[in-house]
C-alpha cells in the first residue's frame, strides 16, 4: 500500500530542477553542464513564416518571451518555435562545448551561432548529428568558444509530435562520459529485459501458459518504444524507417495496452467478475482501435487516443489495486501494485509530454523499473511453478506407474476377455480370460503355437471381414455375437466389442470378449427342450405344429402332396399297467427306433403324447404314403416286446390325411388325422385308415372334436349359464324349502342357448367334462354366496358330476375348497352320479362319496334302472336317494312292466331307507300314480320347466311349481 501512496504523492507534487536565472549561460573553468531553458527566450511563430534574417534584424519588435522552464515543454503544437540566448566563457581557456537537444523525435532543428557578427548555421533536420565521429542518441552538435568570448545562438524547432527538449550545453568530455554511462545503463536495462524475455519464452514453451506470452509481447513492445525514444534507431543505422516512427510508436502503444489488458484479465481472472470483465473488453477494443488508428487518423489524434487508453488503464489499475489490496494471494497483490506503479509512470510521462506537469525525469524509470520488477517476479514465480511441476510430474509419474500396474492387473485378471490387435489381425496383447477361451496359457504360448492371427479363431471368417468394414466406417462395434474354435477345435460362443484406436505411429484395435458359451449351451438345451421330446429325442408336439404349419404354407405353391400320419399304439396301456411306467418308457424308445428305420431323412417324426406319434411326409404321393404307413404297421405288429419272461404283442392304428388346400391349420389337420385314427380303432385296431369326408363314423368323431373347440372358447369367454328345474315332494309331511336340480346351458356366438344333449357326449369322450364340473360347482357356490336369503330357504340343490371328476383327486380338493371358501352348508348340496360313471373306477367313487358324506353332502344315484346291475349298487354305494330313469316313468300309465319296475325300485329303496325321485312327470295322472306307489319326489315339465338361475330373483318360479 505504501508504494501506491508514494506514487500518488509524486504525481501531485512535480519536482523542478532549480537553475539560477541569469542573463545568459556563464562558462567557467569548472563547468560541466548547463540548462539553457532558464537563460533563453522563445517566440512562437504560428504562421510558420519567419526566417533567421528577419528575426535577427527585428529583435526589438519581436515579442520574445522569457522562459522559466529548465526543461522546455510546449506539448502538442503546429507552430514553429524560435529560441535565443547567449553563452559567456569566463574561463581562461578555450572550451569545446556540445549543445544537446535531448529528444530524438524532433523533426526540424536549425541552429545559428553568432560571434563577432559571424554567423555559423547548422541545419540538423531530421537526421542525428554526428560531428567529429561522436555517436549521439539524440540531436547534438559541438562548437568552440574562446576565453572571454560570448556566443549568441538562435534555434528554430518544429515537430509533429510533442515539442519537448531539455536543451543542455555540455563540456565535451563530460558529455561523452555522461552519454557513455547512460548508454551503458540503458544497455544493461534492455539486456536484463531481453534475458528475462528469453527465459519467459522458455517457460512458455514448457508451461504453455498464455499469461507468459502476453507479458512477453507487452515487454517487447515497451522495449521497442524505449529503443525509438532513446534514439537507438538512429545510432544503429536503422534510420531508413525513421519516417514511420510516429506510426510505429502508436501501434506499439496500442499493443502495449492490448497485451497488458489481456495479461491483467488472465492473471486476476477478471472475466469471472462482470464489471471488470466489461471494462477489460472495452480496453481491449480501444487498444485494437489505437493499433489501427495510423491508417485513418493523424499522429496527434492517435496520441490523444493513446492518452484516453492510458487513462482507462489507469482507472482500472487503481480500482483493481483497491479491490485486490486485501487479496489473500501475495502474488496477486504484488502484480496489482506493480502494474499500478508502471501505469502511473506512463501517465506521468504523458502528462509531462503534454506540458501538464513539469519535468519529472524519474517518470521513465518508474515505468521501466516496475515492468522489470514484474518481469523478474514472473520469472521467479513461474520458475517456482516449474520446480513444483517437476515434483508434481514425478508424483504423477509414480501414480501413473501405479495406475498402469493396477490397469495391467485389471486387464490380466478381468472376467471378460480383453485383447489388442493390429489392423492386419496380429494379436499384440491378450489377457488371461481370453487366453483360456482360446485354449492358451498366455500370449507367449500363443505365439509359440503359431496361432497369433485373430481371424484363425472365427468359425465364420466372413464375420471378421464384416466387423473390420464396420470399424473402418463407424470406428467401433458393440455386442456382435460370434462363434469360434479354440486351438483344440472346441467351439465357443460370445459377444465381441471392438474400437479403432488411431495413434500417431500406429492404428490398433482394442477389444473385449464376453464368453457366453455356457449360456449358449443352456439356450441350446432349452431350445432342445422346447422343440424335442426328452424321452425319445423326437420332435415334440409344439415344434411339430410349426413344421406342419410351414408345410401347409409351402404346399400351396408345390404340386407334390404332403401327407400327415397319426399313430396310436394298441395295447400300450396294458404294458404300462402291468410292467410300470419305466418299462413303458423303455418300450417307447424301442418303438422310436423302429419308426425311424422305416422313414427317410425328409420325413419328420414327432411324439404327440403318451403313445401317440405323428409323421409328416413331405413332397410324396398318396400311394407312397400308404405304403409307408402299412410298412410301419407291419413292423410294429412283428415286433415282440419281452419283460421278465412275459411277451407282449403290440399293434398300431394309423390315420392318414392329405394336407391339401382345404386344410387351413395344424389343429384342423391333426383333428382329421386323429379322426381317421379313431376310425381305425373303431374298426378293430391295428390298421390304416384314410380320412374321408363321407364316412359317418369319422363325421361324428369330427363333429365331437369341433364341439370341444366350441366348449373351450365358451369356457374362456364365460358363455356358460346355469339353469335349474324344481323337484317337488309328494308328501305334505316333507319340510318346505327350495329343491331343484342344477342344469348347464351353453350360449352360442349368436346368443342362442344350447342344450347339454348337444355337447355332453363330446365332452365325455374327450375328457372335458371335469372342467365343466369345476365351472358349475364354483359358479353356483358364488351365486349362493351372493344370495344369502335364497341360501337360507334352500333345502337341496342337486349337482351332476361326471365319472372323470369322481376319480380325479385334484377335483376332490377343488370342490371342498370351493364349498368352504363361499361358506355353503354342505348338507344343502346333493351330488348326482350315474351308474355308468360310478363303475369307471368303483373304488375311487366310493372314496369320493365317503369324503363328502363326512362333510355333510348327500348323493343321488341318477338314471337308476338303466344298467344291468342297478340293484347291487344300492347296497354298495352310500347314496341318499334314487333317481328313477325317466324311460320307466314316461309310459307308466299304459305299460304294466314299467309300473311294476318303478314300484319295485321304490320298495327296494324304502327297504334300505333311501328316498326316491321320479323324472319325466309330464301330466297329473302320472303324478297321481307315482304318489300311490309311494314315490317321495317328482320332477318334470308338469312340475316346472327348466329356467335360468339368473332369473331367480324371488320365490315366484319355485312357488308356482
Amino acid at each position: 500500500m505504501h508504494y501506491l501512496l508514494s506514487l500518488l504523492l509524486l504525481s501531485v507534487f512535480s519536482l523542478n530542477t532549480a537553475f539560477a536565472q541569469v542573463d545568459g549561460l556563464v562558462i567557467d573553468s569548472n563547468f560541466e553542464v548547463g540548462r539553457l531553458g532558464l537563460t533563453t527566450k522563445y517566440f512562437e511563430d504560428k504562421t510558420n513564416s519567419y526566417t533567421f534574417d528577419y528575426l535577427s534584424q527585428r529583435q526589438s519588435v519581436i515579442p520574445w518571451v522569457k522562459s522559466n522552464q529548465a526543461h522546455l515543454n510546449f506539448g502538442f503544437s503546429d507552430s514553429t518555435f524560435w529560441f535565443k540566448g547567449k553563452v559567456v566563457n569566463k574561463a581562461d581557456v578555450e572550451k569545446y562545448l556540445i549543445i544537446d537537444f535531448g529528444d530524438s523525435l524532433l523533426d526540424y532543428i536549425d541552429l545559428y551561432l553568432i560571434n563577432d557578427d559571424r554567423v555559423l548555421k547548422k541545419r540538423l533536420g531530421t537526421r542525428r548529428y554526428d560531428d567529429d565521429n561522436m555517436s549521439n542518441l539524440t540531436f547534438a552538435t559541438g562548437f568552440k568558444i574562446g576565453a572571454g568570448e560570448t556566443i549568441h545562438y538562435f534555434i528554430r524547432i518544429k515537430t509533429n509530435a510533442f515539442l519537448q527538449t531539455p536543451l543542455t550545453i555540455w563540456n565535451a568530455n563530460d558529455y561523452i562520459d555522461d552519454k557513455s554511462q547512460h548508454e551503458l545503463m540503458v544497455g544493461i536495462f534492455i539486456g536484463l529485459f531481453l534475458m528475462m524475455i528469453c527465459y519467459l519464452v522458455f517457460l512458455y514453451i514448457h508451461l504453455q501458459e498464455p499469461r507468459l506470452l502476453q507479458y512477453v509481447l507487452f515487454i517487447i513492445c515497451y522495449l521497442a518504444v524505449i529503443w525509438i525514444i532513446e534514439g537507438f534507431g538512429f545510432v544503429y543505422n536503422v534510420d531508413f524507417i525513421a519516417q514511420y516512427y510516429d506510426s510505429i510508436i502508436v501501434v506499439l502503444m496500442g499493443l502495449i495496452g492490448l497485451n497488458l489488458s489481456l495479461f491483467a484479465r488472465q492473471l486476476l481472472k477478471l472475466r469471472y467478475r462482470s464489471w471488470f470483465s466489461l471494462s477489460t473488453r472495452i480496453l481491449i477494443t480501444s487498444s485494437i482501435i489505437v493499433i489501427l488508428s495510423p491508417l485513418l487518423l493523424s499522429f496527434k489524434m492517435s496520441i490523444i487516443l493513446i492518452s484516453i487508453l492510458a487513462l482507462g488503464i489507469t482507472l482500472l489499475s487503481i480500482v483493481c489495486g483497491l479491490f485486490f489490496i486485501h487479496d489473500e494471494s501475495k502474488d496477486v497483490r504484488f502484480y496489482v501494485l506493480s502494474l499500478v506503479y508502471f501505469i502511473l509512470g506512463i501517465d506521468i510521462h504523458i502528462l509531462t509530454r503534454f506540458g501538464l506537469l513539469s519535468e519529472f525525469e524519474f517518470a521513465d524509470y518508474v515505468s521501466g523499473c516496475s515492468a522489470l520488477i514484474v518481469l523478474i517476479y514472473l520469472c521467479w514465480n513461474f520458475a517456482k511453478q516449474m520446480a513444483h511441476d517437476r515434483i508434481v510430474k514425478k508424483d504423477v509419474e509414480k501414480q501413473m506407474t501405479s495406475v498402469n500396474e493396477r490397469y495391467y492387473s485389471v486387464f490380466q485378471n478381468a472376467a471378460e476377455g480383453m485383447f489388442t490387435t493390429s489392423i492386419e489381425g496380429n494379436i499384440l496383447a491378450i489377457n488371461k480370460s481370453m487366453c483360456r477361451t482360446l485354449g492358451f496359457i498366455n500370449l507367449e504360448d500363443m505365439n509359440k503355437s503359431g496361432h497369433s492371427k485373430a481371424d484363425e479363431f472365427y468359425a465364420d471368417p466372413q464375420l471378421r471381414a464384416t466387423i473390420m468394414e464396420t470399424l473402418r466406417i463407424e470406428g467401433e462395434v458393440n455386442g456382435i455375437e460370434m462363434s469360434g474354435y479354440d486351438r483344440y477345435g472346441e467351439i465357443f460362443h460370445g459377444e465381441i466389442n471392438m474400437r479403432l484406436n488411431i495413434q500417431p505411429d500406429i492404428t490398433i484395435i482394442d477389444g473385449s470378449f464376453v464368453n457366453t458359451t455356457k449360456r449358449k449351451q443352456h439356450e441350446i438345451k432349452l431350445e432342445s427342450i422346447a422343440k424335442y421330446d426328452q424321452l425319445t429325442g423326437l420332435v415334440n408336439r409344439s415344434h411339430f405344429e410349426k413344421l406342419v404349419g410351414a408345410s401347409l404354407e409351402a404346399n400351396r405353391s408345390v404340386l407334390e402332396d404332403n401327407i400327415l400320419l397319426y399313430l396310436d399304439l394298441d395295447q400300450f396301456k396294458l404294458v404300462n399297467d402291468i410292467c410300470g411306467h419305466d418299462v413303458g418308457d423303455s418300450l417307447l424308445k424301442k418303438i422310436t427306433v423302429i419308426l425311424k428305420s422305416f422313414l427317410d431323412e425328409s420325413a419328420i417324426l414327432a411324439r404327440l403324447g403318451g403313445d401317440e406319434f405323428g409323421i409328416l411326409l413331405n413332397h410324396t404321393n398318396f400311394d407312397n404314403a400308404l405304403e409307408v404307413a402299412d410298412t410301419i404297421r407291419c413292423g410294429i405288429e412283428d415286433f415282440r416286446f419281452t419283460h421278465n419272461g412275459r411277451h407282449f404283442v403290440l399293434g398300431v392304428s394309423i390315420g392318414v390325411v392329405t394336407l391339401d388346400e382345404s386344410i387351413e391349420n395344424f389343429s384342423q389337420a391333426l383333428s382329421l388325422a386323429d379322426t381317421a385314427c379313431f376310425t381305425a380303432k373303431e374298426q378293430g385296431r391295428n390298421r390304416v385308415h384314410v380320412y374321408s369326408k363321407c364316412n359317418d363314423v369319422m363325421l361324428g368323431h369330427q363333429r365331437e372334436m369341433r364341439w370341444i373347440g366350441v366348449l373351450r372358447e365358451a369356457l374362456d369367454e364365460n358363455r356358460f349359464e346355469l339353469a335349474f328345474q324344481t323337484i317337488k315332494p309328494l308328501s305334505a309331511s316333507i319340510k318346505e324349502g327350495y329343491r331343484y336340480e342344477i342344469l348347464l346351458r351353453l350360449r352360442d356366438e349368436d346368443g342362442n342357448l344350447q342344450s347339454p344333449s348337444e355337447f355332453i357326449a363330446a365332452a365325455e369322450n374327450y375328457n372335458f367334462m371335469s372342467q365343466l364340473d369345476r365351472w358349475v360347482v364354483k359358479t353356483y357356490c358364488q351365486w349362493l354366496s351372493s344370495n344369502p336369503k335364497h341360501l337360507a330357504n334352500l333345502r337341496s340343490a342337486s349337482i351332476n358330476l361326471c365319472g372323470q371328476s369322481l376319480v380325479d383327486r385334484s377335483m376332490h380338493s377343488y370342490i371342498e375348497n370351493t364349498i368352504l371358501t363361499y361358506g355353503i352348508p354342505p348338507e344343502k348340496l346333493c351330488f348326482e352320479i350315474t351308474e355308468s360313471q360310478a363303475i369307471m373306477d368303483f373304488d375311487q367313487t366310493i372314496l369320493f362319496m365317503n369324503k363328502f358324506k363326512a362333510l355333510g353332502c348327500r348323493f343321488s344315484l341318477d338314471d337308476f334302472g338303466s344298467g344291468f346291475s342297478s340293484y347291487s349298487y344300492i347296497k354298495r354305494l352310500p347314496i341318499d336317494q334314487l333317481k328313477i330313469d325317466g324311460s320307466f316313468v314316461r309310459n307308466i300309465e299304459t305299460d304294466n312292466v314299467d309300473y311294476t319296475m318303478v314300484k319295485s325300485f321304490n320298495e327296494i329303496a324304502k327297504a334300505v331307507n333311501i328316498k326316491t325321485v321320479a323324472e319325466y312327470v309330464e301330466n297329473e295322472n302320472i303324478k297321481n300314480i307315482l304318489s300311490g306307489i309311494g314315490i317321495d319326489y317328482v320332477q318334470g315339465y308338469l312340475i316346472a320347466k327348466p329356467a335360468l338361475l339368473v332369473d331367480l330373483v324371488d320365490n315366484e318360479q319355485l312357488d308356482s311349481a
